[in-house]
């Protein structure tokens, strides 16, 4: 994973506050910047004290102080900060002015917009490719001879997926006494296993952008999510139950339809926050649970909730 200090630069123009914008400027035209859209402030010790944006200093008088045109203080980072958590911090402030800091508070450098824009852009697409379930490696469209390559990056996600889907026939054969009992049961199974995924990838999706950020509260994380699957699913299973009782008339099938809505919500979103959340841990990508990892598993366990309510109650 790329740090702070792989897109920093060193080459940033640094003042101190009693300097005066007609020497700041002067320095600057003297040096060799890779990042200019800042001078930066710093005291006798090199430590980083603010930033003067550059437009400032064109619109000043040259015998103006530097430390009367500070902006606001700049995103401060550590070297070893992860690159993409301080590429969606600069972002969330709306400000590309990013200083690199050591323990003492030494201004060691600066990231570059483009550098940050273009760690976004790559990681962008490889979560994108991760979320299909086609991983990082996928070619690009216009890559020549990468057929052979775009087949081994979709073809083990797709077996995770076929064997998911023959364990879920296995799961299903075992209700087959219910199945055969009341046939309707089966018309509702993909209802059941697509409001499952639905909710899942809601949770996965906002679980996987906190990661990002870095601030998760797992504790906090269960409780609200599994709140939220309550509330949704009582809702959504209510709403479900209420239209196949006037439609369909029976009631045991739209209870069993009703509650399973109910309790496969909740468990989805118990297992959409757990699942990025162990991956995080043990040092993979969370954009993985996005992808056919999770859909197998919440498959799997809506069609097995669905099939034991039903068995419980027909």
């Amino acid at each position: 994973m790329p740090t702070a200090a792989d897109l920093m630069t060193p080459a940033v123009p640094r003042a101190q506050l009693r300097d005066t914008v007609g020497r700041a400027l002067a320095a600057l035209r003297g040096s060799r910047p890779e990042e200019a859209s800042h001078i930066y402030l710093v005291d006798e010790a090199s430590r980083l004290v603010g930033q003067v944006p550059v437009e400032m200093l064109v619109i000043a008088e040259p015998e103006a102080r530097l430390d009367g045109l500070q902006g606001d203080p700049p995103v401060e980072v550590r070297p070893d900060d992860n690159a993409e958590t301080v590429a969606l911090l600069a972002v969330e402030r709306h400000d590309a002015d990013v200083a690199v800091i050591d323990a003492q508070r030494k201004l060691l450098g600066a990231i570059p917009i483009g550098h940050l824009l273009a760690l976004l852009h790559e990681e962008h697409v490889d979560d994108m490719l991760r979320m299909g379930g086609v991983g990082a490696t996928h070619p690009a469209p216009n890559e020549v001879n990468g057929t052979v390559a775009a087949f081994r990056a979709r073809l083990p996600w797709l077996i995770i997926g076929l064997v998911g889907g023959w364990l879920a026939a296995g799961v299903a054969s075992l209700f087959e006494a219910a199945l055969e009992q009341e046939i309707t049961l089966t018309f509702f199974l993909p209802l059941v296993v697509y409001m499952a995924d639905a909710v899942g990838t809601q949770t996965e999706t906002i679980l996987v952008r906190s990661l990002a950020y870095g601030r998760v509260a797992m504790t906090a994380q269960f409780l609200r999510e599994g709140l939220l699957g309550l509330l949704i699913g009582g809702t959504i299973g209510g709403m479900a139950g209420v239209g196949l009782l006037f439609w369909d008339g029976r009631g045991p099938v739209a209870i069993v339809v009703g509650a399973t809505l109910a309790v496969t919500s909740v468990v989805a979103t118990l297992v959409a926050s757990l699942l990025p959340w162990g991956l995080a841990r043990m040092g993979a990508d969370p954009a993985l649970a996005s992808g056919p990892i999770a859909t197998v598993l919440q498959d799997l366990l809506s069609v097995a909730i669905y099939l034991s309510i039903a068995t419980a109650i027909i």
